[in-house]
């Protein structure tokens, strides 16, 4: 079992970032990355069809006798990977917003979550928003807020951990409905959608710090850190993809599935 492949599934292109993270912590192991483009986006589905689609991506990959599995989408994440763990005997890493880094980075000001629709409504984002906020601030209410925005309002805990000036920060949600199909559209001219990207960011121009929080939107995380610049300001960006390349290993290893070999391992492209 331990020369098996890893299987990793994305609804597009965005799990390809995960994959490099992946392959960059574990050259050795073979991996087959699945792209179930033909029902891409996931985050504009409702929950029912999403956990379709986890669940026939999962069994593809188990048929091809995958050790582990990475969920590397967000929001298929918080909608199956509870029932993947409960219905297989595999291990599987899922991709989840940054906000731990995030918040314990003890970033003054507003920090911004990108995110798809589906993966802002998911109990387990919310519960992961809770935590992160629990640790370090007090929660006071969710609101929707102008523009779409979803905002955290936050005050400091009695005993806040971190001294910087302005801290605790303002947490605010901020679903897209077609960024994810727009990256995954023009994944070859990025550059072409620099304009909306732009226009996406301009009500956060503000922000202290931004959240990925979709593996797609990873692909233009210097398009963001454009954007920031040109308000003269560089600010920390956020993404998931490293912690769930650590997670996997660790699960690998704890397993005893790590791969013996030592001979750079191979990627197998396929299409769901």
């Amino acid at each position: 079992m331990n020369a098996w492949p890893i299987g990793i599934f994305d609804s597009g292109a965005g799990g390809l970032s995960v994959l490099s993270s992946c392959r960059a912590l574990l050259p050795y192991e073979d991996f087959i990355y699945l792209s179930d483009a033909s029902h891409a986006p996931y985050g504009n589905k409702t929950d029912g069809e999403i956990a379709e689609r986890v669940f026939a991506c999962c069994e593809r990959l188990m048929n091809l006798n995958c050790k582990a599995i990475v969920v590397a989408c967000n929001t298929a994440t918080g909608v199956g990977i509870k029932m993947l763990r409960q219905r297989y005997a595999r291990p599987f890493v899922g991709l989840e917003p940054a906000m731990k880094p995030a918040v314990k980075a003890g970033i003054a000001g507003e920090i911004v979550i990108l995110c798809t629709e589906a993966t802002a409504r998911q109990e387990k984002f919310l519960a992961l928003l809770k935590q992160c906020v629990s640790g370090q601030l007090s929660v006071v209410s969710w609101i929707a807020a102008p523009m779409g925005r979803n905002v955290i309002k936050t005050i400091p805990s009695p005993e806040p951990r971190t001294p910087n000036p302005g801290f605790p920060p303002t947490i605010t949600v901020a679903p897209q409905k077609k960024l994810a199909a727009l990256i995954e559209i023009r994944i070859d001219n990025l550059e072409s959608i620099r304009p909306q990207v732009y226009e996406i960011l301009t009500p956060y121009k503000d922000a202290a710090a931004v959240i990925l929080g979709c593996t797609h939107y990873v692909f233009i995380r210097e398009m963001i850190a454009d954007f920031y610049r040109l308000q003269d300001r560089k600010i920390p960006i956020f993404d998931g993809n490293a912690g769930a390349a650590r997670r996997l290993k660790g699960l690998l290893k704890k397993g005893q599935l790590l791969t013996n070999r030592k001979t750079a391992g191979g990627v197998r492209l396929i299409l769901g």
